[in-house]
């Protein structure tokens, strides 16, 4: 009997993990992916316990630094809080880590191997056919499977199709994100910080290679573009004003090394899985990256995945399986980043202080239950691989 075949659509973060995880679990995988390779660049990930714990299933090893504490700070500077990050290997099973997506891409990579990946190969739909389902790309090639994912991320042809439910929403801010020496900048190793300001937010963290990772969050209309001389200038208008550490940051960063983008999500769905075709990732939940849960989220949806296709031999079923362990959990985290979001864009002043002084007084023991409602397995997470873990 052959083994099943899945056709996914996207070879980033969520493709690559799928594709490993269905691998694991005995189907034959076959990754669409639009673009030439697989560069990424610019950017810092947070891998939080439950990231850490699906990696660790996947077998994928990824550079890393741990983050032992973080700090929030006002944008001028004066000490908020300390989240608890110190007693996540305790209460969770590991340390909070940044990587750099490059970092994780590769890894991934490594551990899908050679093979397997199409190029330049741009999905544009699929159509069900008897026991299989079709997937046509642009180019007017198809190709016949047991199943489809879509993996293609926040404009996903394959959700597109599946749900219509229109494009994503834009949130009104912006994100510029940007990777700088460490020479002359007063942050240590293991050491992260988080300024909150009226309307955005600032934060930085070093990364594996002697590098250090920051990212500003403003409002800003969408779609605004740098101007002839790029993002720094600007950049360092905006936040002038804040703690010396943010201007010098952003002041230490080569013009190529920062990239600008506006921050979408979507309504949480009420399905992922229609039938033998199902969405993973920013395709299923896009979520804007205050929570740090974008690349979590789409790692544990890889494991559960490729649980219920070992576990359910019906594909329909196995489906629907996925869809039931994991829609609840990750619509929930894509509510709480939305929050987190609109608390750092207040503006007024006495609600900025009013967000600001009930942060400072939250208990540490709430602190770690609220984290633990992003990376706490739920009761149907449970049913599978992450109790065969331990968690």
């Amino acid at each position: 009997m052959r083994p099943k075949k899945a056709l996914i659509a996207g070879a980033g973060i969520a493709g690559l993990a799928a594709g490993i995880a269905l691998r694991k679990a005995g189907l034959e995988v076959e990754l669409f992916e639009r673009t030439d390779d697989l560069r990424e660049i610019g950017a810092g990930l947070s891998i939080w316990p439950n990231g850490t714990e699906a990696l660790r299933n996947l077998g994928v090893e990824v550079r890393a630094l741990p983050v032992r504490r973080l700090a929030v700070r006002s944008w001028r500077g004066k000490h908020r809080t300390e989240v608890p990050v110190d007693a996540l290997p305790a209460r969770y099973g590991s340390e909070m880590l940044l990587v750099h997506r490059a970092d994780l891409q590769a890894g991934l990579s490594a551990a899908f191997g050679d093979g397997g990946i199409r190029f330049r190969s741009e999905v544009a739909g699929f159509t069900a056919e008897g026991d299989g389902v079709r997937l046509t790309l642009r180019s007017g090639e198809s190709a016949l499977g047991d199943l489809v994912l879509g993996a293609d991320g926040l404009r996903s042809a394959v959700r597109d199709q599946l749900l219509d439910d229109g494009p994503p929403v834009y949130l009104g801010s912006t994100i510029w994100r940007g990777i700088a020496p460490p020479d002359g900048i007063n942050l240590e190793p293991g050491q992260g910080l988080n300024w909150v300001g009226r309307g955005g937010e600032f934060l930085a963290f070093h990364l594996a290679g002697d590098r250090i990772y920051w990212a500003g969050v403003a409002r800003a209309t969408e779609g605004g573009r740098p101007g002839l001389e790029g993002h720094k200038p600007g950049l360092l208008e905006r936040f002038r004003d804040w703690d010396d550490l943010v201007p010098a940051l952003i002041g230490a960063t080569d013009e190529k090394d920062i990239l600008r983008n506006d921050m979408y999500d979507r309504p949480p769905a009420h399905r992922w899985a229609v039938g033998r075709v199902a969405l993973i990732g920013d395709a299923a939940h896009p979520m804007t990256p205050n929570a740090g849960q974008g690349a979590c989220q789409a790692l544990v949806d890889a494991v559960v995945l490729g649980d219920c296709l070992a576990s359910v031999p019906d594909v329909v079923a196995a489906m629907r399986a996925y869809q039931e362990r994991r829609l609840a959990r990750a619509n929930s985290v894509v509510r709480i980043s939305r929050q987190a979001t609109r608390a750092s864009q207040l503006e007024n002043p006495l609600l900025c202080s009013l967000r600001d002084i009930s942060g400072a007084l939250l208990p540490r023991a709430l602190m770690l239950r609220l984290l633990g409602s992003t990376m706490a397995p739920s009761p149907t997470e449970r049913e599978g691989w992450l109790k065969h873990e331990g968690v």
